[in-house]
């Protein structure tokens, strides 16, 4: 009798230990979003809260989908041979801004959220990309590579005649080791007054008129600060990156330009690199990360949990095996099953054979002693 008790207690011990580490790998405050065998990175939230669109290469090149907030009821919006990226919504959430092309040619279209209708904006022959669209809706920045230098530049989108205008001069020049592959879009004020983006070397914040000129830096001069978006409040949150010979992470600060007040943290030693979205309270965080082995986009509640999670380095992850393209599943070998839910299963069922067994041995004593 004390034999079968014994063997209950352990199987049921065993099958609540899987269960709780299960439950709890299950309960990370990070909510992935996306789960396929491609690429899926640049993700950008609706006006409202409630759409999140973001490019994948699921079908070949790169093209634009839409999610709920949630990550449920995913539909593709662009197709065909070009490849598309970098969506930004327009601030009544009915078009998305993308750069579509090839690695010579890049230019700017807007796509109708609704019915899909492709419009282009820019004819520059050069390479334009990450566009970004003004509080009022309408005007759309975007940085444009020509000839060895970048810059940022501004049209009118809905205005077949509006010839674009150069805001800056020489923002990035190849000359000067500079990097011209623009790597986040430029942000808007929200009085439209102002433009925030990262120098030429993605070392320090600037603040340019909307209408152009000279930039004025807003992060510490010794650091490796980029990624600057502009909150509703007028506040401004921007990444610094850290990179150690065998670790690197980021932090994230707020800033408001117009207070002088020194920076806050909002995030540090986050293991992601960025860039990020954030909700207008600056409550949710959006980003791309290949932690589960290919590029999966994933949210974050800000709060102490989501935070602390964002701190905790994933498992390292091979860049070798890191699906960059779909690719077709093969048939896996015979192995160990990779999740937890097999053995909650076989723990499960033998918890109940020992129950079974035990009342069956009990039932056959009692007989006996009858």
């Amino acid at each position: 009798m004390i034999r079968h008790g014994l063997f209950r207690a352990v199987y049921v011990a065993a099958f609540l230990a899987v269960a709780t580490t299960y439950v709890s790998a299950a309960a990370t405050p990070i909510r992935q979003l996306t789960n396929t065998q491609a690429s899926n990175i640049r993700p950008a939230w609706s006006p409202d809260g409630k759409r999140i669109a973001f490019q994948s290469n699921r079908d070949g090149p790169y093209h634009i989908y839409v999610m709920d907030a949630d990550g449920s009821n995913g539909r593709q919006l662009t197709s065909g041979d070009a490849d598309d990226r970098h969506p930004a919504w327009s601030p009544d959430g009915k078009l998305i801004a993308i750069d579509s092309g090839d690695q010579v040619t890049r230019e700017i279209y807007v796509v109708d959220a609704s019915s899909r209708q492709r419009t282009q904006i820019t004819r520059l022959g050069g390479i334009a990309s990450f566009p970004s669209w003004s509080p009022d809706g309408k005007q759309l920045s975007f940085y444009l590579y020509q000839a060895g230098a970048m810059d940022l530049w501004a049209t009118t989108p809905g205005d077949s005649n509006a010839i674009p205008a150069r805001l800056t001069r020489n923002l990035a020049n190849e000359q000067n080791n500079q990097c011209t592959f623009a790597c986040h879009s430029a942000s808007w004020s929200p009085n439209g007054s102002t433009i925030a983006l990262s120098d030429g070397d993605s070392a320090r914040v600037l603040l340019i008129a909307a209408s152009g000129g000279a930039g004025s830096p807003i992060s510490p001069a010794d650091e490796r600060s980029h990624f600057p978006i502009y909150l509703p409040d007028g506040r401004i949150v921007y990444v610094t990156e850290h990179v150690s010979q065998d670790q690197s992470w980021t932090d994230l600060w707020t800033v408001d330009p117009a207070s002088g007040d020194q920076r806050a943290e909002l995030a540090t030693k986050v293991q992601a690199q960025g860039p990020f979205e954030f909700s207008a309270d600056a409550r949710q965080l959006l980003f791309a990360s290949p932690r589960t082995g290919n590029f999966e986009i994933y949210a974050v509640t800000l709060d102490a949990d989501g935070k602390a999670a964002l701190a905790t380095r994933p498992e390292r992850i091979n860049p070798d095996t890191v699906s960059q393209v779909p690719a077709q599943k093969s048939a896996a070998p015979f192995g160990l099953p990779s999740n937890a839910e097999p053995y909650l299963l076989a723990f499960g069922v033998l918890a109940l054979l020992t129950v079974g067994v035990e009342s069956v041995v009990r039932a056959r004593r009692r007989r006996a002693k009858s």
